[in-house]
């Protein structure tokens, strides 16, 4: 008898290894192992959508954005109040140094404050801005744009943008992230303290470079300690203007092939080829607040969650205003819903390329403000001020 328990433990063992050694590869012995890595890479699509372009925020609301009117404050600052399409309430001071303070309130009651510093211009074309984010629920973002405007100052089309930085969670997870704008392209990397690698390729919208162009396939990929697998993102022709379809190729014959809700909530079959003929392994499904369900051919459902700490950077996802006054996928930013802003003298002289510090003052837009010029106002993801901009500047 002990002999037997010995074999079996040691059967056991080596079936681990061989599970492991499989899964380092991107294959896993039991296609249902993938589960989990599949919806986290899907639940960091819906995290850096939102933080990048405010696209939970603009495909799920169900009001107008709206702004509030200005305030001129006796220190020479003026505040607005702004409230965007899901009900998340802004109140935005914008000082005469350039700095920027940004209070909000999520619908689920989680405050965030958002601080950004002076910029500071090299002399040249480049302007770099530092930002930090805190959080009612004990998230802390520092990070870092850099914006060169190519010296074309009038023109927003060829500026290049790099965000660098790090987000803390309380329970002391981190996450690193790079996101480098050029050419019309946003490219992201999120490094994770748990072992997960997160990367998206998005292509942007021609001419203004402001929101994810989604006639265009947008690609990544997604690895943790178990498993590696690319990804594709895209339309469909009854969802043109936003991801709709989320295509993983895990390697070995393992495919997930799933459809995206505007929330990001999705649903779709995982599919094994290894041995030939296509099969159907499992039907899968999961809510925007990753809960996850699965349901097998045999008739057995089971639930599981996204791999690692995926849930609690979604829980813990920061704002940029950026993305805050994204307009909704397939809207043109010059389309009314912004705000404009009235020329005001300047606070500071200098050359064309001083640098780059508030010079107007936000307005309610209204039809008869509708023609008023606009100024240079910062961006809290570097996409830096120009003249003629509307709001929101590039998220880049």
């Amino acid at each position: 008898m002990g002999r037997t328990r010995v074999r079996w433990g040691m059967w056991a063992v080596a079936l681990l290894a061989l599970t492991v050694a499989g899964g380092s590869q991107g294959r896993a012995s039991d296609p249902i192992e993938t589960v989990p890595s599949q919806t986290a890479a899907a639940v960091y699509i819906q995290e850096w959508g939102q933080i990048l372009w405010g696209l939970v925020t603009n495909q799920t609301g169900t009001q107008p954005a709206s702004f509030g009117d200005p305030i001129f404050n006796p220190d020479g600052s003026v505040t607005q109040s702004f409230t965007a399409a899901d009900g998340t309430q802004a109140v935005m001071t914008f000082y005469a140094d350039g700095s920027v303070r940004i209070d909000i309130t999520l619908p689920n009651g989680v405050t965030q404050t958002i601080l950004q510093a002076p910029p500071t211009f090299d002399g040249v074309s480049r302007t770099t801005t530092n930002w930090t984010v805190s959080s009612s629920g004990g998230l802390s973002v520092n990070y870092t744009s850099i914006v060169d405007d190519r010296e074309t100052w009038w023109d927003i089309s060829d500026d290049t943008t790099q965000l660098a930085g790090s987000a803390v969670l309380p329970g002391s997870l981190t996450q690193t992230f790079t996101a480098l704008t050029a050419a019309g392209r946003t490219d992201l990397q999120s490094t994770q303290s748990d072992g997960a690698t997160f990367t998206l390729s998005v292509p942007l919208a021609f001419p203004d470079f402001v929101l994810p162009d989604f006639s265009q396939e947008a690609s990544g990929t997604y690895s943790d300690p178990g498993f590696a697998m690319s990804l594709r993102l895209t339309s469909t022709p009854a969802n043109p203007s936003r991801w709709a379809a989320l295509l993983f190729d895990l390697g070995g014959g393992l495919t997930g092939t799933f459809s995206l809700n505007n929330d990001f909530s999705g649903f779709g079959q995982l599919d094994d080829s290894s041995l030939g003929a296509q099969t159907l392994a499992a039907l899968v499904s999961w809510t925007q607040d990753g809960d996850v369900q699965v349901y097998l051919l045999s008739g057995q459902d089971f639930h599981m969650g996204p791999a690692g700490a995926a849930l609690d950077f979604l829980r813990y996802r920061w704002e940029t205003l950026t993305a805050l006054l994204a307009p909704a996928p397939g809207v043109s930013r010059f389309s009314g819903r912004l705000p404009r802003f009235r020329e005001m003298p300047r606070l500071r002289s200098g050359r064309r390329n001083a640098p780059r510090i508030l010079r107007g003052t936000p307005l309610r837009l209204s039809p008869t403000r509708a023609r008023a010029a606009s100024t240079r106002v910062p961006s809290p993801t570097g996409a830096g001020p120009r003249p003629d901009s509307r709001w929101p500047v590039s998220p880049r």
